[in-house]
């Protein structure tokens, strides 16, 4: 006898509960669910999200229509849903920050080889010229001298490591004179900037068509200017 009407006043607590609308409920799901949209939830975790917010807009219209113990069950699975898209939206930001930093670390790695890349070819460029050099010196020396032939002209020459404007100019394959370097400057203004700036593998254009006039005109220029 104890037992049911301990029961039954059990009962009827639990339906006074379920007749009370849920207003508390309701706003800590409304809470949670702005805070999963304010994570990102809505875009990264699009399905579960508008799941949490359909069911939040059920709770809200069983409210509306005294449906407290309905509301409760859509409150319960906004919760859910809304958790549930919350956790999906962090874990797929961590994905795309740990994929940028890959990237970025890909990116740093193949400079670095690419850099390495290009020293190692001037590298071996200045070695196989300092070799041509120390052959050149180790000829032996005809009794009879040579007449030393013409050396063919170039129309465009690729910058080596130390060279500058005037040490191109002085080659005898150029002009065999150092202040004819303001043709060289002026010809090849759209990749050089600073005529005391040039840089290896650059290939500079070399102009062949100047009158004497023009020479000695260069040559007072590059005496004016003193830059080598």
């Amino acid at each position: 006898m104890f037992k049911r009407l301990l029961l039954i006043v059990i009962g009827l607590v639990v339906l006074a509960a379920c007749a009370k609308p849920p207003v508390n409920e309701l706003d800590e799901t409304r809470r949670i669910v702005a805070y999963a949209y304010a994570s990102g939830a809505s875009r990264l975790a699009a399905d579960e999200y508008q799941a949490a917010s359909v069911a939040l807009q059920n709770a809200e219209h069983s409210v509306k229509q005294g449906k407290y113990g309905a509301a409760r069950e859509s409150l319960a699975a906004a919760r859910a849903f809304s958790s549930r898209a919350l956790s999906l939206a962090l874990h797929r930001k961590q994905a795309y920050v740990d994929e940028q930093e890959k990237l970025a670390k890909k990116k740093v790695r193949e400079a670095a080889e690419s850099k390495a890349e290009r020293e190692r070819k001037h590298k071996a460029k200045k070695k196989e010229k300092l070799k041509q050099k120390l052959k050149q010196k180790q000829k032996p020396v005809s009794a009879v001298a040579k007449p030393e032939l013409e050396p063919q002209l170039l129309d465009e020459v690729e910058v080596m490591g130390e060279d500058t404007l005037a040490s191109i100019s002085a080659r005898k394959d150029v002009y065999n004179d150092p202040f004819l370097w303001t043709l060289i400057y002026k010809a090849n203004r759209d990749q050089i900037k600073d005529p005391k700036q040039i840089f290896t593998g650059q290939i500079l254009q070399i102009p062949r068509d100047k009158t004497a006039e023009e020479l000695e005109a260069a040559r007072a220029e590059a005496h004016d200017l003193s830059l080598f």
